[in-house]
């Protein structure tokens, strides 16, 4: 049976969707894309006075970018220049919409993939500029078109082999200084708001950079570049991340072409008193870290084999120790992965040249990593965004391990083993010792006995947390130490029941130790529902044993008296007993 698609029909998937109606309304909506009265269609939808709501308009817009690529083939000459025609009709009406921003991108995309399709941009693209260049609204929607097109050059966009897409770069490259210098004319004008303006020509400007249709070398003696230059240096807000993207396109063309200009890269290295001025500014703070990133990538990539960039090369790791000093931890974690770049190779002979970078990193980490002092005695996990700050840092720590030396241990240690020291520095030195004794194996079990004893009678639940990271780690401490410790723990007047209960696993080879646990739950601060959760892991534990000694198991545990259990508990307790 035959379906029938009607502007209206249309109109009512689309609400089916919005309320969850999910099959029945992609199926229709899916034929109807494919269909041949699709483009009156959705013409229709978007000349419609009244508007219909905008996901009505963004669905039209992206039913003709859609058709436009199933299509093309069988549309001809006088057919494209219609379908033209009538998508810049249709943008100039959207940006005159207060609220039609999404419908112009759609209609960017549509006339992005009409252009490169039919190899129109070369010739058209002035008089498309001329065309939008008059009201400010017009001007928006002009730069929402030449932002878009470089985005749609990438294979997955468009449905051409390597040789036709690789033609419409180069046809776009040949574009791309006019593009610029439409750009810079823009920024003259008066007319044209400059807090909205400004972002949006440096966004235009980065794709094209980004997407390979400006060299970095295009961009140096041009104005844009010297207006990203001043609102970096300033630094300037507005237009400031449209700014650093601009920048950090260029680094990675650079990359790309093996090739990096030194006044690139000075302006970069001269950045540094605005970052230092930014501190009060998360998002510009961010910004100067993904330059200072990107650059350090560029370089270090570039220059690897090469000896004589030493000292070049250490300007760029000052710049990921200036993060690491002044800026909060959720931009630092974005730099770790050039630390770990650079330690990567372990037999680098230039390993001790970058050792004393790496210690003072791990002075600037330090401070700030300390946990508030009215964390003392919460129950971990505690803060949840410096815990999620841990996992990269544990990781990287381990990254560096090698090129710790025993002297930075000893200093480690001795905030551990300080009894004035403040219970948070114990606990981060604790954290650092933890990932770095990896490196010293012949001495790991003495140096982890060492601070275990420097650390038992701290009553902090965070330093408690680090003793049972501590025992956990394989093969270096005997069974005795951890029950001991998972003893001491369980004794507290609040343990850190799962913590515990996660690590009994290690009493398996001597389980004796979980049988004399499980009669002593009574023994312990904890509620009835804990004292029958720590019995549950324990019988977990114990059902890993061999086959043979299960049995042996459940004989000791139905032996143990509960004495200080009531009745009505114990009936639970024998229960999980008899299931083991």
């Amino acid at each position: 049976m035959s379906i029938t698609y009607t502007k209206e029909k249309v109109i009512e998937a689309l609400d089916m969707l919005s309320k969850g109606i999910i099959q029945p309304a992609e199926e229709y909506l899916d034929s109807f894309q494919k269909s041949l009265n699709a483009w009156n269609i959705v013409t229709e939808i978007l000349y419609s006075r009244p508007y219909p709501d905008m996901k009505v308009l963004t669905f039209s817009a992206i039913c003709i970018a859609k058709k436009i690529k199933l299509d093309f083939e069988e549309l001809r000459t006088a057919e494209l220049i219609s379908l033209r025609d009538l998508l810049i009709d249709l943008l100039k009406n959207a940006a005159m919409m207060p609220d039609g921003k999404p419908l112009v991108v759609q209609l960017a995309v549509c006339l992005s993939v009409l252009g490169l399709m039919s190899g129109s941009w070369n010739p058209e693209l002035r008089k498309f500029v001329r065309e939008l260049s008059g009201w400010p609204e017009h001007v928006m929607a002009l730069l929402e078109v030449l932002k878009v097109l470089p985005e749609e050059t990438r294979p997955l966009n468009l449905a051409v082999n390597e040789t036709a897409l690789e033609y419409m770069k180069h046809e776009l490259r040949f574009q791309s200084n006019y593009v610029l210098n439409v750009l810079e004319e823009l920024l003259e004008r008066q007319d044209l708001p400059s807090l909205v303006c400004l972002p949006k020509c440096l966004e235009v400007c980065g794709s094209w950079i980004k997407f390979g249709l400006v060299s970095p070398d295009d961009m140096l003696e041009r104005k844009l570049y010297q207006r990203i230059n001043i609102i970096l240096v300033t630094p300037q807000v507005e237009g400031h991340l449209e700014a650093t993207e601009c920048i950090v396109a260029m680094l990675k063309q650079s990359l790309v072409s093996d090739c990096l200009d030194s006044k690139l890269a000075k302006l970069v290295i001269s950045l540094e008193p605005a970052l230092i001025r930014s501190t009060s500014n998360l998002q510009l703070m961010q910004n100067y870290c993904d330059i200072f990133v990107n650059l350090f990538r560029t370089f270090f990539k570039l220059t690897r084999t090469d000896p004589t960039k030493i000292e070049e090369r250490k300007l760029t790791i000052s710049l990921l120790l200036l993060i690491a000093e002044h800026c909060p931890l959720k931009v630092i974690e974005t730099s770790l992965e050039m630390w770990s770049l650079l330690s990567e190779n372990k037999k680098d002979p230039q390993k001790t040249i970058y050792q004393p970078y790496f210690m003072k990193l791990l002075g600037h980490l330090f401070p700030r990593l300390l946990l508030p002092e009215s964390y003392e005695s919460i129950v971990p996990p505690g803060p949840l965004d410096m815990h999620r700050f841990r996992e990269p840092i544990a990781e990287f720590l381990g990254d560096i391990c090698h090129l710790v030396d025993i002297n930075t241990m000893d200093k480690l240690f001795n905030v551990v083993r300080n009894e004035m020291s403040p219970w948070a520095e114990v606990e981060v030195a604790v954290f650092f010792l933890q990932h770095f004794i990896k490196n010293f194996k012949e001495s790991q079990t003495h140096i982890i006995v060492k601070i275990l004893d420097s650390i038992k009678n701290r009553k902090q639940t965070f330093i408690r947390q680090q003793v049972l990271e501590l025992i956990s780690i394989p093969k270096t401490v005997d069974l005795d130490i951890i029950w001991s410790f998972l003893l001491n723990e369980l004794r507290q007047e609040r343990p850190l029941l799962a913590a515990v209960n996660c690590r009994l696993e290690l009493l398996l080879p001597h389980w004796s130790f979980l049988i004399v646990l499980a009669s002593m739950v009574d023994e312990f601060h904890l509620e009835e529902t804990d004292r029958y959760q720590l019995l549950v892991f324990i019988c977990n534990v114990l059902r890993q044993l061999p086959e043979s000694d299960i049995p042996k198991a459940r004989s000791l545990l139905s032996k143990i008296e509960w004495r200080m259990c009531p009745n009505h508990e114990l009936a639970n307790r024998i229960n999980v007993i008899q299931n083991l």
